[in-house]
């Protein structure tokens, strides 16, 4: 069986694994969103998943590690590592700790904040090569301009899970911000005005069309800005 899906929030997706595997499908590949599965004694696996330091690869001595756990290395995609464990041989978990779990997802959060400046840089790029007058872009630009938002998203989800940490570890509530939800705000308005000139392309004199796109690029810059130095 094939499911496509498209995760980048890495608890949420070994949540789906593990209710997959107690309906008795276990994961055996995966390849740009479409996972597949094979039958499997309901319940018999447990899954996690991991952040490696290289792509596609671990080293010898995580395989080792994990080999000597019981520990079966499923998948090898970007720098995410899914793994599996059969139940009967006891609890599954990755990180027992605080202090491990908290730089678990401040490397996560590292990741996620890379990956958002290469887009982003990705999409000035198209945002140029629209303004000369080349179709296709506009379209590129929009495709990298939602991932963009998905990463920025994976961002403050991740400043959720370490703000919780925090709070556990030190036993004091932080006090909760709005910065987030307003950077979320002023990207999509920057994605919405840029959305629009794209469908009036053609009817509208390029003295509008120009500076609105140019809006929405300040915009979507500083949405990102704002979400980057919430993260901090």
């Amino acid at each position: 069986m094939i499911r496509f899906r498209l995760y980048l929030d890495k608890d949420k997706e070994t949540e789906w694994l593990n209710k997959m595997v107690s309906e008795g499908w276990a994961l055996q590949s995966f390849f740009a969103g479409f996972y597949k599965f094979t039958p499997c004694e309901k319940g018999e696996y447990i899954y996690q998943i991991d952040l490696g330091d290289t792509l596609y690869s671990v080293s010898d001595e995580y395989r080792e590690l994990m080999g000597e756990l019981g520990v079966e290395i499923i998948v090898l995609w970007g720098y995410w590592i899914i793994l599996r464990k059969r139940a009967a041989d006891g609890p599954f978990e990755l990180y027992t700790d605080v202090d491990s779990e908290l730089e678990h997802y401040r490397k996560i959060r590292r990741m996620f904040k890379g990956a958002t400046i290469i887009e982003l840089i990705a999409f000035f790029i198209e945002i140029f090569g629209g303004l000369e007058g080349n179709g296709f872009a506009w379209v590129f630009a929009l495709l990298i301009g939602v991932f963009v938002i998905a990463c920025v998203n994976a961002v403050l989800r991740t400043n959720e899970v370490i703000a919780r940490l925090e709070e556990q570890k030190s036993g004091i509530v932080a006090e909760k911000k709005g910065g987030n939800t307003l950077a979320l705000i002023i990207i999509a308005i920057g994605l919405l005005a840029n959305s629009f000139m794209l469908l009036l392309e053609g009817f509208v004199s390029p003295f509008i069309s120009y500076p609105v796109h140019i809006f929405a690029v300040v915009m979507m810059a500083a949405g990102i800005v704002l979400a980057v130095k919430e993260g901090k």
